[in-house]
C-alpha cells in the first residue's frame, strides 16, 4: 500500500497535476477570514484518499489529505454521502491566492480538479457616500445596484468588513422591517433604500450596502453616517417647549388673552398669575407665544395658579454613577441582571443600548411587554425584584454600554448602567488530552487568578466554553489543592459517559476566557494479548485503548492503526502524529508502545484491525480484535 502511494506521488510530480484536470472550481475569500474549497468526486471513490495540493503538486505542495488530522491552517472533511471533500483554509493572506488541485488517489494516475482561489482585502470602498441627519430624526440611505442584480438579496450592515456583512446585516430584502430599520427596493430605478428612524448619536458610523451574488464576491457600496446632536434653538432664537433646556423639575403656568396663549416655566411658582414674571435664563425659565384658536380653549383649558404641571428633563445625557461591568465571549451568551425597587413590580421594564436616558425607552431593544426579540430575551422575577435580559449568539459588536430601565407613571424613569465586553473566544490554542480507565480516577489541573480571590472556580463539560454543563455539583467531581495560581478537580470512579471536552478555570463564569481546555478519553480496563492477536474489550458509548508494542530500532518510524485489510488509505484510522474526534494516539518510545484511544464506541466498531509500522516496502503488522459490548451512556442528573 505504502510504496504504491509513493509511486502515485511520483506520477503526480511528473505530470505537474495538469493533464488530468476535469474542470475548474473558483473560490473567493477575504484577507484574514476563512474559505472552504468543496471538491466533488464520482461514485465509487468514497473510500479512496483525497487531498488538496498547490502549484505542481510536488512533495512539498501537498497541504492536507482526507485521512490526516486537521492542521493549523487547513482542515478537511470527506462527506461520503454527498461525495464532496470540503477543505477549509483559515486566516487567508494574499499569498494564498492562486492555483490549487483537488486530488483523488487511485492506482495509476490520480484524478484532479483545478481550483482557482482569489483573495481580496476585507474592507470597502474607495468611494464613500457621506450623509448627515439629526438626533431623534430619520435618514434614508440610498444604495444603487446593477440591473443584473434585480432579483438578488439586498442588505445593510454596520462597519466596513465585507466578509461578515451579510452575516451581521441589520436588515435584508427578505425581512424589510427590523425595529427602526425599513428597507424598500425600487427595481425600476435599481436602487434600494434603508430608512433609519428615531436616530441616536450611536447610529453614527460606517455602513455597507450589499447585494448578494451567486458566485464571486458580493457587491458593496459604502456610506458614512453622521448624526448630529439636536439643536437647542429655533430660527428666532427662542426656546421651544419640546426643546427643554437643562432644567430639572419645573412648574408650568399658562396665561391667555383673546388672541394669544403664553406659557411660563419657572423653578419658583409665583403667588398668583398676575405676579408671574417671565425670565429668559435658560436654566430657570422660558417663554413661548402661540396663536390661540377655539380648539385650544376647549381641549386645553387654562391652568390656574393653584394647579401645576410637572415637567421633567435631563441636564446631563448620561447614566449612571455606578456601572456594572460584565464580560462574555463571541458566539456565547450573557445575562444582564437589572434590580429594581419593589414599588415598580408592575411597571414596564426595558433594556436599551447606549447611556442616554431620554431616548432609552424609545430605542429599547426589548421590553417586558414583548419578552422575546431575536437574540434578546427578558425575564422578570418579581419576588426578587430583578429582571434579566439574556443575549445569545454574541458578536464583538454587542460590546458597549446598556441601560436597564423601569418606566414610572410620573417623574424620571429609573435606570441602572451596564458595560458589556465581548471577547473573541481565543482561549486554548491547544487542547490538553487526558485519558483515564473506567473505575479509576483522573485529575484536572485548572488555572486560578490570585488577583481575583472572590472569583468562582468551575469545571464544565461541553463542546464550547460558552455553552457547557457545570460539573462541580456532582459528587464524583472533587475540588482540592487550591493555591495562588491553580486548583485541582479529581473525577473518581470514571464512567464511560465521562469522556468528552472539559473547561476549567476561575471567573464570573466559563464565558470570561480564564480557563484551560481538556479532552478526556475513558478506556475499558480489560485488554489482553493471545499469541499474535491483541484483544481489546469496551462498552458501547465508552472508549478503549489499543496497545501496539513494537521492536527496538523502530522508535522514530511512523505507526498507524487501520481496519479491514488495510488495502486503501481510507482504511487508515490514525497515525502516530495525528488526532481526530474519534481516534487519538500516543507513541511512548521509551516503552516502545504505540497506543490508540478509540472514543464513542459503537457496536459496529467491533471487528479486526491492524497495528502497523511503516517500514520500507513491507510494513510490520500486528492483528487487533475489538470486542464491543452493549451498554448505555451515563446520563448526569
Amino acid at each position: 500500500m505504502w510504496n504504491l502511494q509513493n509511486l502515485q506521488l511520483m506520477l503526480c510530480t511528473a505530470l505537474s497535476c495538469v493533464s488530468s484536470a476535469a474542470g475548474l472550481i473558483r473560490v473567493f475569500g477575504y484577507e484574514g477570514s476563512d474559505v472552504t474549497v468543496s471538491c466533488p468526486y464520482d461514485p465509487g471513490y468514497e473510500r479512496y484518499q483525497k487531498y488538496l495540493c498547490k502549484n505542481s503538486c510536488g512533495y512539498s505542495d501537498f497541504l492536507i489529505k482526507s485521512s490526516q488530522e486537521n492542521k493549523t491552517k487547513y482542515s478537511a472533511y470527506d462527506d461520503k454521502r454527498a461525495r464532496v471533500v470540503a477543505v477549509t483554509i483559515t486566516d487567508l493572506h494574499f499569498g494564498d491566492a492562486g492555483g490549487y488541485w483537488c486530488g483523488v488517489t487511485r492506482a495509476g494516475k490520480d484524478i484532479y480538479t483545478e481550483v482557482k482561489l482569489e483573495v481580496k482585502a476585507d474592507r470597502c470602498c474607495d468611494k464613500v457616500n457621506k450623509i448627515q441627519s439629526i438626533e431623534e430624526g430619520s435618514v434614508t440611505i440610498s444604495c444603487p445596484y446593477d440591473s443584473q442584480f434585480v432579483d438578488k438579496l439586498k442588505f445593510l450592515c454596520r462597519g466596513n468588513r465585507p466578509s461578515t456583512c451579510l452575516q451581521q446585516a441589520v436588515i435584508t430584502s427578505s425581512n424589510t422591517q427590523n425595529g427602526r430599520f425599513r428597507l424598500s427596493d425600487d427595481r425600476k430605478s435599481t436602487i434600494f433604500t434603508v430608512t433609519i428612524s428615531s436616530l441616536t448619536l450611536e447610529d453614527s458610523g460606517s455602513y455597507l450596502c450589499g447585494v448578494q451574488r451567486n458566485s464571486g464576491f458580493d457587491d458593496f457600496s459604502a456610506v458614512e453616517l453622521e448624526v448630529k446632536e439636536k439643536g437647542e434653538q429655533n430660527a428666532s432664537g427662542e426656546k421651544k417647549l419640546e426643546d427643554l433646556p437643562p432644567s430639572i423639575t419645573a412648574e408650568v403656568y399658562e396665561h391667555q388673552s383673546s388672541t394669544v396663549k403664553t406659557i411660563i416655566i419657572t423653578t419658583r411658582p409665583p403667588a398668583s398669575e398676575e405676579q408671574a414674571e417671565v425670565h429668559y435664563h435658560q436654566s430657570t425659565t422660558m417663554k413661548t407665544t402661540t396663536p390661540l384658536v377655539s380648539e385650544e380653549l376647549t381641549e386645553a383649558p387654562v391652568s390656574s395658579a393653584a394647579g401645576s404641571i410637572r415637567v421633567f428633563g435631563y441636564e446631563a445625557e448620561a447614566c449612571c454613577n455606578k456601572v456594572n461591568k460584565i464580560q462574555s465571549i463571541e458566539e456565547g451568551s450573557v445575562t444582564i441582571s437589572c434590580p429594581y425597587d419593589s414599588q415598580s413590580v408592575n411597571k414596564l421594564k426595558f433594556l436599551c443600548r447606549g447611556n442616554r436616558p431620554s431616548t432609552c425607552l424609545q430605542q429599547a431593544v426589548i421590553t417586558s411587554s414583548n419578552t422575546q426579540n431575536g437574540r434578546f430575551r427578558l425575564s422578570d422575577d418579581r419576588k426578587s425584584t430583578i429582571f434579566t435580559v439574556t443575549i445569545s449568539s454574541l458578536t464583538l459588536e454587542d460590546s458597549g454600554s446598556y441601560l436597564c430601565g423601569v418606566q414610572r407613571n410620573s417623574g424620571f424613569d429609573d435606570f441602572s448602567a451596564v458595560e458589556l465586553e465581548v471577547k473573541a473566544e481565543s482561549c486554548c490554542t491547544k487542547t490538553k488530552n487526558m485519558s483515564g480507565i473506567m473505575e479509576h480516577s483522573v485529575t484536572f489541573q485548572c488555572p486560578y487568578s490570585p488577583q481575583h480571590p472572590n472569583d468562582t472556580m468551575f469545571l464544565c463539560k461541553g463542546d464550547r466554553a460558552s455553552n457547557c454543563t457545570d460539573m462541580t455539583g456532582q459528587s464524583r467531581f472533587i475540588l482540592s489543592n487550591v493555591s495562588s495560581s491553580s486548583f485541582s478537580v479529581t473525577v473518581t470512579k470514571l464512567e464511560a459517559g465521562d469522556a468528552g471536552m472539559y473547561w476549567c478555570g476561575s471567573g464570573p463564569g466559563a464565558n470570561v476566557g480564564n480557563y484551560t481546555r481538556f479532552h478526556l478519553s475513558v478506556a475499558a480496563a480489560v485488554s489482553c494479548v493471545t499469541g499474535d492477536v491483541i484483544s481489546v474489550f469496551g462498552y458501547e458509548g465508552g472508549a478503549l485503548k489499543v496497545p501496539c508494542p513494537y521492536g527496538p530500532g523502530y522508535e522514530d518510524y511512523e505507526k498507524y492503526l487501520c481496519k479491514s485489510d488495510c488495502k486503501v488509505d481510507d482504511d487508515v484510522l490514525i497515525k502516530s502524529k495525528g488526532n481526530n474526534n474519534k481516534y487519538s494516539s500516543d507513541d511512548n518510545k521509551r516503552a516502545r508502545t504505540f497506543t490508540v484511544t478509540v472514543a464513542d464506541l459503537r457496536l459496529d466498531d467491533a471487528g479486526k484491525y491492524w497495528c502497523g509500522v511503516t517500514k520500507g516496502f513491507t510494513d510490520i503488522y500486528k492483528e487487533v480484535k475489538l470486542n464491543i459490548r452493549p451498554g448505555e451512556r451515563i446520563k448526569f442528573k
